[in-house]
C-alpha cells in the first residue's frame, strides 16, 4: 500500500484583472458555469501563466466546447498547500489534474476522463477548500 499524504487546494475567484493570481505560472485552473454548480474545465499551468492559458488560441477546442454552453463562465484558480517537504513539480500538476478531471468529467476535458493513464500517484488526497469551489464533493483519492 503507498504512503498517504494530503494536498490542499484552496480555491478563489479570479474574474477582476488586477488579481495578481493571473500572473501564477505553476498550479490548477478551472472554468466554471456562470449560475448552477458545474465544472465546464479543469486546466493547469507550469511555465505559463493562467492568463496566457486563459487565452482562445491556447486552447481553441476548449473555448469552443464552453461557448456552446454558455457565453459567460467564471474562471477560478487553486492555491496549493502542499505536505511539508514536497515539491510543486509538474508530474505532480500533472497528477493533480488528472485525479480532478477523472474523478468529475467536466465536459470540456478530453484527456484523463476515461483512463489515468502514467498520471497516477496511489496515496494522493486532493481536498478542495474556499468559497469558489463550487462543488459538494471536496476530497479526491488516487486509488491503488
Amino acid at each position: 500500500m503507498a504512503e498517504e499524504f494530503t494536498i490542499k487546494l484552496h480555491w478563489y475567484d479570479i474574474g477582476d484583472d488586477d488579481d495578481p493570481r493571473w500572473s501564477y505560472s505553476r498550479g490548477l485552473y478551472a472554468y466554471l458555469a456562470p449560475i448552477k454548480p458545474a465544472l465546464y474545465y479543469f486546466g493547469k499551468c507550469y511555465g505559463t501563466t493562467i492568463r496566457q492559458r486563459w487565452n482562445y488560441d491556447a486552447k481553441s477546442e476548449v473555448w469552443d466546447c464552453i461557448n456552446e454552453r454558455t457565453k459567460n463562465h467564471c474562471p477560478i484558480v487553486a492555491e496549493v498547500e502542499l505536505p511539508e517537504g514536497m515539491n510543486l513539480s509538474k508530474k505532480l500538476v500533472d497528477d493533480i489534474e488528472c485525479l480532478l478531471i477523472f474523478r468529475l468529467q467536466p465536459p470540456c476535458n478530453v484527456q484523463c476522463k476515461s483512463s489515468r493513464g502514467k498520471y497516477r500517484r496511489p496515496g494522493m488526497k486532493v481536498v478542495c477548500l474556499g468559497k469558489a469551489w463550487p462543488l459538494s464533493t471536496k476530497t479526491f483519492r488516487d486509488e491503488d
